[in-house]
């Protein structure tokens, strides 16, 4: 083999080692980045999104304050990454529901299906959007999330006024307070589902359900 040729393998050979170690190390730093999302996650539900402190999250993740901040640049931005996907996957869900039926009955009671499974599935985070909620307003980077969680009030509305204009809904229901009340039993679900409650979420389920649309039929 020639010296040049040599050369070449040589030098193919000592990059592979480095471009596997900085794969290596980019996966593992998305690694510890989730561990530190999750460990905010039960630190804002317990403490509140004002209560709690990047120490606090540092402390209970097992790492120096200034080491987070290699990872997010600020809290905001902590609590945006937790919340702007639950959020984004209500809007997608109650969408995919709209697109398949225009019947306001079944969108809803599929919606509220839905929507318990997604608080069963993520019950920090609805302990947050809940107690949180008029923080969350107010906090910089989140306006995404206030958006969205607009728009999906705003989508219930108007299946409530579809409701009621075909004659399925009482008349004198009002759309928007019966929509907020929605929002927050269900995000409240939390409180009765395990392993907090002892309810599974399908009998959380039926039980707003029922209590929605009879609430909500027209006599």
């Amino acid at each position: 083999m020639s010296s040049a040729r040599r050369t070449t393998i040589d030098r193919i050979s000592d990059a592979t080692p480095t471009v596997t170690e900085r794969s290596t190390t980019r996966g593992n730093a998305s690694v510890r980045r989730q561990e530190i999302l999750d460990t905010a996650t039960a630190v804002f539900a317990e403490k509140g999104i004002v209560g709690t402190t990047v120490r606090d999250i540092s402390e209970r993740a097992g790492i120096l304050s200034g080491s987070l901040y290699h990872h997010f640049a600020s809290k905001e931005e902590m609590i945006a990454e937790i919340l702007a996907p639950v959020v984004q996957s209500q809007v997608d869900a109650f969408d995919r529901i709209v697109a398949q039926t225009d019947d306001p009955t079944e969108i809803l009671r599929r919606g509220i299906a839905a929507a318990i499974a997604q608080t069963a599935a993520n019950p920090e985070v609805a302990r947050i959007l809940q107690q949180d909620e008029h923080h969350i307003r107010d906090l910089p980077g989140l306006d995404e999330v206030v958006r969205q969680r607009r728009a999906i009030r705003d989508r219930i509305e108007a299946v409530i006024d579809n409701g009621i204009t075909t004659g399925q809904f009482r008349s004198d229901a009002d759309p928007r307070v019966t929509s907020m009340a929605i929002f927050d039993v269900v995000l409240g679900a939390y409180r009765h589902l395990n392993p907090i409650g002892r309810h599974t979420p399908d009998e959380v389920t039926r039980q707003l359900t029922a209590l929605t649309l009879n609430g909500l039929r027209a006599t």
